[in-house]
């Protein structure tokens, strides 16, 4: 990851689609378990399960996350459908480059889909109404992405992200933590780097409404 204000953004295929491109100096193969074994995607990104077989199911997280398994060709390909939208689907393409692999991760969204803004959650506002588009949402894999790159790399998720003022506040709290016998120290290193990558998915959310607004293709 570029650590500026224009780091390595999504981009919109049309105004239902987007993608994310990466290009990670690993293997196919070591990518490709990265993203697809529940063992190594909870580390970088939530907990889940995957039945590696077109038609096998798959749930992330909570039961409002699952579907099916559209269609995979491992180790390059994988697409995912959700039960509540038999439009919609995210997939990854992984494919072979001089010095390791090309991530493109798409996901397409119905334009006949509902959405609605949820003013609760950071980022959770729609720059372009009618879109499924939220910053929270956009910026949210752009961090994933991010750590993945950590997590191939041997480090915790996060870990690589330069210090702000923040962390130091959530460092200062975690010790307090351990001095009260609350946390034990890799607890606390763990909650400082959540701290942390929350952060980072804030920045990432204010980058990322401006570049909706501006970048989202019109109706038509």
């Amino acid at each position: 990851m570029k650590d500026d204000a224009k780091p390595d953004l999504a981009r919109f295929i049309d105004r239902w689609t987007i993608e994310y491109v990466r290009v990670y100096p690993h293997p196919i193969e070591r990518v490709w378990r990265a993203i697809t074994d529940p063992k190594e995607f909870r580390a970088w990104f939530i907990r889940g399960e995957i039945e590696l077989r077109q038609g096998g199911s798959y749930r992330f997280e909570s039961e409002d996350w699952t579907g099916l398994v559209l269609a995979i060709d491992p180790p390059r390909f994988i697409k995912f459908g959700n039960k509540n939208d038999p439009i919609g689907y995210f997939q990854y393409e992984l494919s072979e480059t001089d010095g390791g692999t090309r991530m493109r991760f798409v996901q397409h969204f119905p334009s006949s889909g509902v959405y609605e803004e949820t003013p609760d959650d950071l980022g959770g506002d729609l720059p372009v109404p009618g879109t499924p588009w939220k910053p929270a949402f956009v910026g949210g894999w752009h961090e994933f992405w991010d750590s993945l790159g950590d997590h191939l790399d041997g480090v915790p998720a996060g870990s690589r992200l330069p210090p702000t003022e923040f962390q130091a506040l959530a460092a200062a709290l975690a010790q307090n933590g351990i001095r009260g016998g609350l946390l034990d120290a890799k607890g606390a290193a763990r909650l400082v780097r959540e701290f942390r990558r929350t952060e980072r998915w804030n920045e990432l959310n204010k980058i990322y409404r401006e570049f909706i607004r501006t970048n989202c293709p019109p109706d038509v």
